[in-house]
């Protein structure tokens, strides 16, 4: 499994942290086998081109499927780091990692179609009328609100579980033995989930108010551009913070040598 190719490397992840889960179990196989049908179905749901006409109209498709499949891994990823950060595979973390799964492949479908919807200013840029007319006849614009109303609750729900995973634990510190560099990183990363699935709700509470309204897509779509400088901020500092937190033992370890 792919778990075993990368359990050597840290992806991203940080060093300092002992890694309780680094031989899968049949629950991360199991995980894996269901984000491996999440981006099947993402491609399946493409009805195969039989025309070369159908072909050209296909390659487009490129855009929207790199954009959903980059999100897929993004999430993907944060589920791999708290299984290899912690190795829990209770009753508790069996209900909760089942509730993500299921958000996860119902996720697939208005990701696959809100990222679709990417193309129609592309479509206008490179003169393909044919693409425009496509894309205008999938939804009505009074329905936009309502499309981000299930993509905004689909991708709250994702990290809003991966929020409650880190939380069982942080509670559970002490029988995990965490130490305190441990502990920080288990609070940045429930609080950065807990930022991720904060920006969708807000949008879905914008689509909700502003339901009526022709821009009501539109505000709440914009929303997610928040993403770039909170996340930024949020990183920018923790990071800092986490430094300091680093620094006594990093002067420990020179004064020794």
């Amino acid at each position: 499994m792919i778990r075993d190719a990368l359990k050597k490397h840290y992806l991203g992840m940080n060093q300092e942290f002992r890694f309780r889960g680094e031989e899968p179990g049949r629950l991360e196989n199991f995980s894996d086998a269901v984000f491996a049908l999440a981006i099947t179905l993402l491609l399946i749901s493409t009805s195969p081109p039989t025309t070369f006409q159908q072909i050209k109209r296909f390659v487009w498709d490129i855009i929207p499927f790199c954009a959903c499949i980059a999100l897929i891994i993004m999430i993907w990823h944060e589920h791999f780091t708290f299984f290899f950060r912690y190795g829990l595979r209770n009753g508790k973390v069996v209900f909760l990692n089942t509730l993500f799964l299921v958000i996860v492949l119902f996720y697939v479908y208005p990701l696959k179609f809100l990222t679709k919807l990417i193309l129609f200013p592309v479509g206008y840029l490179v003169h393909q009328p044919e693409l425009v007319t496509e894309l205008k006849g999938m939804i009505r614009g009074d329905d936009m609100a309502d499309l981000m109303i299930i993509y905004g609750l689909g991708a709250a729900g994702v990290f809003f579980i991966l929020v409650l995973m880190y939380r069982y634990a942080l509670k559970h510190a002490a029988e995990l033995e965490l130490n305190e560099i441990e502990l920080f990183d288990t609070r940045m990363s429930m609080q950065s989930n807990l930022l991720m699935g904060a920006i969708p709700l807000l949008s879905v509470a914008l689509a909700i108010i502003f339901r009526n309204q022709w821009y009501a897509g539109m505000v709440s779509g914009f929303t997610y551009m928040l993403y770039t400088p909170i996340m930024f901020i949020y990183g920018t500092r923790s990071t800092k913070n986490r430094k300091k937190l680093l620094r006594p033992e990093v002067e420990v370890s020179d004064t020794i040598h």
